[in-house]
């Protein structure tokens, strides 16, 4: 047996509770913690705005927060420019000039007013005092300047609807984790609100420039949003996991003791003996272990407790061994 190797009787070890982990081979991963802003998806507002001057005679969606779905009625208006089509419409029909009726009422449809307005227009051949203006799509209402009785200029913004199916999340990544940062990357939040629940998304977008001051560049995820509890404006912590490597050996960190620029592992070989080894490491995972640069190879057991006193046992023989041999 090599010198350097120390015998341990198996009573020591196991009062000493002695715990032995494995030398693995797998990815190289590492994890970056950050937070971040729940915000809008950009992609999915909408301005609902009319192409008619008009009057608003009766508001159905009144107030900011209201859920929407698309083709849901929201005020009922009047507009002569729209009630005066019509009436020429109306007029051609009973003359029975087709060609000319089928044009105003392109016209109509130009103007934005709803194919069941127009259907109901065709059918009766009646003008209607009023028309009604439906959501263009699905969402919350954010903003409203819609109010009942009010005049509206066309394409004035009345409501801003946003989709919060799905929403981004912002987040600040430091200037040396920007390397392992990809498009397409999973993403997990928390929510303090929700402490059980995690939710899953992806990295969107990495912005291009980078603020001087904090030396961080900005990175957005998106984040599907059921029963919509994440909202605009929320914290979130944010972790984003990147493999380095797709298989590397690996050595749990409590095996290493660190001495200087020195690491070294007790490797466990059979009967109760420990052999110091000095190992080179590269980067540590996000799971606390040390990728193995050489020294050690899959499969092998080392030391995971004790090894201070391994370690002065081997610096006492040293020492021993220098006293004996000048």
């Amino acid at each position: 047996t090599d010198n350097a190797t120390i015998a341990v009787d198996p009573v020591t070890i196991q009062t000493m509770g002695v715990r032995v982990g494995e030398v693995t081979e797998g990815p190289l991963k590492r994890s970056i913690r950050t937070v971040g802003v729940v915000d809008f998806n950009e992609t999915a507002l909408t301005d609902v705005t009319a192409k008619f001057k008009g009057w608003i005679e009766k508001l159905f969606v009144d107030a900011t927060g209201r859920v929407v779905k698309k083709g849901e009625p929201l005020f009922a208006t009047y507009s002569p420019d729209v009630y005066n089509s019509e009436l020429e419409f109306a007029s051609l029909t009973r003359s029975g000039n087709t060609a000319l009726a089928k044009t105003t009422l392109e016209r109509l449809s130009l103007l934005g007013v709803a194919t069941s307005e127009l259907e109901k227009l065709k059918t009766e051949a009646q003008p209607s005092r009023t028309i009604t203006l439906f959501s263009p799509a699905d969402g919350v209402v954010i903003e409203k300047t819609a109010v009942e009785g009010m005049m509206f200029e066309p394409g004035m913004n009345l409501y801003r609807l946003a989709d919060l199916s799905i929403v981004w999340l912002k987040a600040q990544i430091y200037e040396q984790d920007m390397p392992f940062v990809q498009l397409g990357q999973e993403a997990v939040a928390g929510i303090d609100s929700f402490p059980d629940q995690k939710f899953f998304g992806r990295v969107t977008y990495v912005y291009p420039t980078l603020d001087p001051k904090t030396r961080t560049a900005q990175v957005r995820m998106e984040f599907h949003n059921p029963g919509l509890l994440l909202k605009p404006g929320m914290f979130a912590k944010v972790e984003l996991e990147a493999q380095i490597s797709p298989s590397v050996t690996l050595v749990p960190e409590s095996a290493v003791l660190r001495s200087g620029d020195r690491a070294t592992v007790f490797v466990a070989l059979d009967g109760g003996k420990f052999d110091p080894r000095e190992v080179i490491l590269g980067q540590r995972d996000s799971s606390a272990r040390y990728q193995v640069l050489s020294g050690l190879t899959p499969g092998e057991k080392v030391a995971t407790s004790a090894q201070f006193m391994f370690d002065s046992v081997s610096q006492l023989r040293e020492t021993i061994q220098k006293m004996l041999n000048p």
